[in-house]
């Protein structure tokens, strides 16, 4: 089985990037949620547990809203590399 931290610290990495333009944008602004889901999309494989969950529904949030779930997606990964 090959090593899937690789992975792991990539899509972490991709995440923080996301995170970097979310911050940018102002309070009326909404995004798009179809590249957060293919970056979770890429742990298939690579995280044990319900990683799926982290997924968003719909089509557009709000900027904030979106910071705020790849926050708590970067903590959820970065706990699993510890591990």
């Amino acid at each position: 089985m090959t090593d899937p931290h690789p992975r792991l610290t990539a899509v972490i990495a991709a995440l923080e990037k996301v995170r970097e333009h979310l911050a940018d944008l102002g309070d009326d602004d909404t995004v798009d949620v179809t590249t957060y889901n293919r970056w979770i999309g890429m742990l298939d494989g690579v995280v044990e547990g319900n990683w799926k969950s982290l997924a968003l529904d719909g089509d557009t949030i709000p900027a904030s809203e979106m910071l705020m779930h790849v926050d708590a997606a970067v903590a959820f990964l970065e706990s699993h590399q510890e591990s």
